[in-house]
């Protein structure tokens, strides 16, 4: 038993190891390795009939968005042991289906609202907080592909900025004019950095500004950094209607995933209801 313990911790060392080196966020990393803990290698191995029976028994146990983490967990987890035999579609049929989940989402004028709300002291630390958000806004990053950002990263000639996403993979940003100017070619340190420590900023540091910036804003909605990029997806598609080109710029290899990242808010939807009465 206590080989076995040994054998299942080092093998979720490893599996750590192997997502940080596929750059997945800290967060994300976290959620997947407890989704593992949770499935038991000890006494769980990964095959068709074991995965189908654990989450037969856990499905009047736990909330489908819970039971839908796990075994996304659990596939990443498959991935990494190259273990090719699991049929995941047919056992994602044992999870009840579910309808998405409004998500809240900021529009220009939102985002002005936030950019005028100050808690910060120093102008400097103010103005760099602004240039934050305008980011996240405009760019739909995620939070781990802004904060590894250096000036060195942007390319002048073509206008494009290129970033490390999930999986190692580099995909190619295209900024509007007035963040494009920020860029020091002569510079390599990171783009939004801490200057007491001079490292770039943490993501416990951007979740704060984000917070506190919500909070005195008295905005009435639950923004969180990962709220820009669904922002910038709906925002896009909205004026584009082209979900090829939102998937590109999000860094999705799956366009089912784009589309999940586009959110009318419920206003928009409530008053789309109200038309079929009128």
């Amino acid at each position: 038993m206590k080989k076995s313990n040994s054998n299942s911790l080092n093998s979720l060392k490893n599996y750590q190891k192997w997502l940080e080196n596929q750059n997945f966020s800290p967060i994300t990393i976290k959620g997947y390795v407890s989704g593992v803990k949770y499935y038991g290698l000890n006494n769980n191995k990964l095959t068709n009939k074991i995965i189908s029976e654990f989450f037969k028994n856990k499905v009047k146990k736990l909330a489908v968005n819970s039971l839908i983490n796990y075994l996304t967990a659990l596939k990443s987890y498959a991935k990494f042991r190259k273990i090719k035999t699991i049929d995941w579609e047919k056992i994602r049929k044992v999870i009840p289906k579910t309808q998405r989940k409004f998500f809240d989402t900021i529009n220009q004028k939102e985002l002005e609202q936030l950019k005028q709300t100050r808690f910060e002291k120093r102008e400097k630390t103010y103005q760099r907080n602004n240039l934050l958000l305008d980011f996240f806004f405009y760019t739909g990053l995620r939070m781990n592909e802004l904060i590894n950002i250096k000036h060195s990263d942007y390319n002048h000639r073509q206008r494009t900025l290129s970033v490390l996403g999930k999986g190692n993979k580099v995909r190619y940003i295209l900024l509007p004019p007035f963040l494009a100017r920020h860029f020091n070619p002569n510079s390599l340190s990171y783009f939004f950095n801490n200057p007491i420590k001079e490292k770039p900023l943490s993501i416990r540091m951007i979740e704060e500004i984000i917070r506190q910036r919500v909070k005195k804003s008295r905005l009435n909605k639950n923004i969180t950094p990962h709220s820009f990029r669904r922002s910038f997806a709906t925002n896009l598609y909205n004026k584009c209607k082209k979900l090829t080109s939102v998937q590109k710029l999000l860094g999705h290899s799956n366009i089912s995933t784009t589309a999940n990242y586009i959110h009318n808010s419920y206003e928009e939807i409530y008053q789309d209801y109200r038309q079929i009465w009128i």
